[in-house]
């Protein structure tokens, strides 16, 4: 996996085709890799952080110094060839020692199919009760190699709880991964990278040995009971990248030839079962994974997960800027990023507009997948003298939506039901009103930089919020209520509803007033 090319990426001219990791650099002047090019999202998300984790572990930069070095003299192929080569050893997919992301034993187990690794694909349960109605079985009977290793690293770095000693990912089930952009794929990297004294604080970095940090290195360490946990202390804390919940190991004394089911590509190395086994590796105590926000609760950090409704605005505060009255904090290495940022942006070629977020993960209900979610939010370059009132500002702005998103929703009950406490999924209306609230937000958030920097009053661009929001209710709310349908709706019903909503978003209202920091309005 170090040597052989099988990772898919996109170069600048379009040209699409497979690369080794040490190959990320190449024609870095003329013609650079962009992005990753894998079949599937989740891949995409996946592979990313492998390539992080590898240069993480491979090139980790002592100080902010040795950080800007390589990010404005990106290193040659041969240097990162010569870098990896050092860990190649933990990174052979098959073979008759140690095996990437595998059971360091050779153990008999329950015997899979290979598509189980895919996370939406039917369960045996699923197929034995005949349930599988959109996600047929059989659709993917054959992997090669490229996508089988790519399956298997994303299925221990999103595991989701699967039933008695299969254990979740270091992060839980489907966590959100948050990643700063560049302009290609080496600064996508780099700017993910974090100086080597980070590590001291979360965990023991004295556990040098490759086994502490690539757990298939040494017999797994199982927790059939309790007591038999994984924190941070007991390893080396860059095992975050690498870590191995499950036990697996794919099966290669059956290796076919043909066409790859999920690439397409024509391989004469395809797998088509694994082997696997409960009671593996049980994170516990801590974690705090740098590419993760996470929430504080009980003074114990937790990683993020997704939740319906996709990946928008209304996550600001705790996915881009702390939220102290929630206890949610962005990813350490966004931080990282944040405090250089207006440093990094003044350097030649390296952001050809402002920054943006990569935000991605699965959202679970249990261990059955709801979605894949993805979005890429724009990150302001904020001067620190303004920073502080401009993320007030901004926790003003999201607060404010909250209040009429929330009455949005609840005067389209009001106008369709007579009980206005009746159960059911009102949640579309919540995401039409995000979704559709945000290109406003970010061009509200443009504006309020250069006021403060002016030391204007920005009162008027609260209001201008406020109403915009309102117009997108309001629309909404004709929409989802039916009300230009008098023959299937109360008119009387909806026209309440109606005066309640413009009531309740009103920009002299108190509440919103106070949420804004607006001072009172004139009787």
């Amino acid at each position: 996996m170090i040597n052989e090319k099988w990772i898919w990426i996109n170069r600048q001219d379009g040209k699409k085709e497979k690369i080794a990791p040490w190959e990320i650099t190449d024609e870095l002047d003329s013609n650079p890799i962009i992005s990753l090019a894998a079949p599937r999202p989740d891949f995409n998300g996946s592979l990313i952080q492998f390539l992080i984790g590898l240069v993480q572990t491979t090139m980790s930069p002592r100080n902010e110094r040795d950080w800007r070095k390589y990010f404005t003299n990106p290193p040659e192929v041969s240097e990162l060839q010569e870098a990896f080569a050092g860990v190649s050893s933990a990174f052979n997919l098959d073979g008759e020692s140690e095996c990437f992301m595998q059971d360091y034993e050779h153990f008999e187990g329950v015997e899979n199919r290979v598509d189980i690794l895919l996370m939406e694909m039917p369960g045996s349960q699923t197929i034995g009760n005949n349930t599988d109605h959109f996600l047929k079985r059989d659709t993917v009977q054959q992997m090669c190699f490229s996508c089988s290793a790519t399956a298997l690293f994303n299925i221990q770095l999103n595991a989701p709880a699967g039933g008695q000693g299969h254990r979740t990912s270091l992060r839980g089930g489907g966590p959100l991964t948050t990643l700063v952009l560049g302009n290609n794929l080496w600064q996508t990297i780099w700017l993910n990278v974090i100086t080597e004294e980070n590590f001291e604080r979360l965990g023991d970095v004295s556990k040098t040995e490759i086994c502490n940090i690539f757990p298939w290195m040494k017999p797994t360490r199982t927790s059939e009971k309790k007591g038999m946990e994984t924190t941070p202390m007991d390893v080396n804390p860059k095992q975050m990248y690498w870590g191995m919940p499950r036990r697996i190991r794919l099966e290669f004394n059956n290796i076919k030839e043909g066409f790859c089911d999920v690439c397409g590509c024509n391989s004469n190395r395809l797998v088509s079962n694994y082997v696997t086994k409960n009671y593996g590796i049980n994170y516990e105590g801590g974690w705090c994974h740098v590419l993760s926000p996470h929430s504080e609760t009980k003074d114990v950090l937790l990683p993020r997960h997704p939740q319906p409704g996709g990946i928008t605005y209304r996550h600001w505060l705790g996915l881009v800027q702390n939220d102290p009255e929630r206890g949610q904090h962005p990813s350490l290495a966004l931080e990282k990023f944040i405090s250089k940022q207006l440093d990094l942006v003044k350097l030649d070629n390296v952001f050809q507009h402002s920054p943006q977020l990569w935000t991605f993960g699965y959202d679970f209900d249990n261990m059955k997948v709801r979605c894949w979610y993805e979005s890429i939010m724009p990150l302001f370059n904020v001067p620190d003298q303004v920073r502080s009132s401009y993320e007030s500002v901004v926790s003003q702005l999201v607060k404010t939506a909250e209040i009429i998103g929330y009455n949005t929703r609840s005067c389209i009950k009001q106008a369709l039901f007579k009980d206005n406490s009746i159960k059911g999924d009102m949640s579309f209306i919540d995401s039409r009103f995000w979704h559709d609230t945000e290109p406003e937000f970010y061009r509200v958030l443009n504006k309020i930089i250069p006021e403060l920097e002016s030391t204007s009053d920005i009162a008027d661009l609260k209001i201008q919020w406020v109403r915009a929001l309102s117009k997108v209710s309001e629309k909404l709310f004709d929409e989802y209520s039916q009300s230009m349908q008098l023959s299937v709706v109360d008119p009387e019903k909806v026209a309440i509803a109606r005066r309640d909503l413009r009531r309740y978003n009103s920009e002299g209202g108190k509440k919103m007033r106070e949420t804004l920091g607006l001072p009172k309005s004139k009787e």
